[in-house]
């Protein structure tokens, strides 16, 4: 009883040496337990919970707890029944402390070599909405995104190149049960587009090659209705120069398993001023709004609106007063 005693004075006596000793015992094991290893583990795992439908491999794997804890992979690569497969040199993971208490989606996720560019999201927490929806706060910013890419991965019908850069804030409700708020903008540095014919409501439409030094927008989607705020196409000394405004309806879908968006009548108004050599190119694309045109000392400048209902409806192309 006696050596039970001073047993447990020693413990007592000895309690922070032991805590330490015991806290860099896990340390210790963590820090030497394979994780790299664990590679095919979750490549198997995330097959088998999605159903064979996502598919996930990455080379390396680290993971720390101090300052916080995070997991970086290096050569991600997924693919998935529904989207293009896509791949990044590195990808990190940190969620929030908070987030992980209150069982909420935040933190911090950075992509290196996504679409051979670099793109950061935070997700935090945001302000309700007017009938007490919880929403979420999403900041995103994404630098020299290939638009070659990024036309591969949204299977678009036309050509582009150029590098994509974007800064994006929005608060969203992650069901859609509501239209979220964003404010965004954007720019497209070296912007190309290579000679293509697309399906329009009037009929397959040819497009001319165009080269821009710069394309930025600024805009704001609330209530279902995207706001172009400012849009300038070129710089002034490119063969098209001009600006853009309006509006485009614009919900997003909550589809069960998947989200979508719908594009709903739109009113835009254009200012462009186009030098000779485009117009050669792009003479049979320009006879749909010759009618808007005013010549000028190195080609001609076209003002103008388009509005339709909706995208499957043939646009209404007016003077702008």
């Amino acid at each position: 009883m006696e050596q039970f005693r001073q047993l447990l004075k020693l413990i007592r006596e000895s309690k922070g040496k032991i805590f330490v000793m015991v806290v860099s015992a896990l340390v210790f094991a963590f820090m030497l337990f394979p994780f790299d290893d664990l590679s095919d583990l979750i490549s198997s795992q995330v097959s088998r919970l999605s159903n064979n439908s996502v598919y996930v491999q990455f080379e390396k794997l680290k993971m720390s707890l101090f300052p916080q804890p995070g997991v970086k992979m290096d050569q991600v690569y997924i693919e998935s029944i529904r989207t293009p497969a896509i791949s990044a040199t590195e990808l990190v993971i940190t969620p929030s402390v908070r987030g992980l208490i209150q069982q909420k989606p935040y933190g911090h996720v950075s992509a290196k070599g996504l679409l051979k560019g670099d793109v950061d999201v935070h997700v935090g927490k945001g302000s309700k909405t007017e009938n007490g929806a919880e929403r979420h706060k999403i900041e995103v910013s994404a630098k020299k995104i290939s638009l070659h890419d990024l036309r591969e991965m949204a299977n678009l019908p036309i050509l582009l190149k150029g590098q994509l850069n974007l800064e994006s804030t929005a608060l969203a409700d992650l069901t859609f049960q509501e239209q979220p708020d964003i404010e965004m903008n954007l720019s497209i540095n070296q912007f190309e587009l290579p000679p293509s014919n697309v399906n329009t409501p009037m009929g397959p439409l040819t497009l001319p090659d165009l080269k821009l030094s710069t394309v930025e927008l600024k805009g704001r989607l609330a209530a279902g209705q995207f706001v172009i705020e400012t849009g300038t196409i070129g710089k002034p000394g490119d063969e098209l120069y001009g600006t853009i405004k309006g509006k485009i309806g614009l919900t997003i879908v909550n589809r069960g398993n998947s989200f979508g968006h719908q594009i709903g009548a739109y009113n835009i108004e254009v200012d462009l001023k186009t030098k000779r050599s485009f117009q050669e190119r792009a003479a049979l694309f320009l006879t749909f709004i010759d009618g808007y045109k005013t010549p000028t000392s190195e080609g001609s400048q076209y003002k103008f609106k388009v509005s339709a209902s909706n995208p499957m409806m043939p646009p209404s192309i007016g003077a702008v007063r």
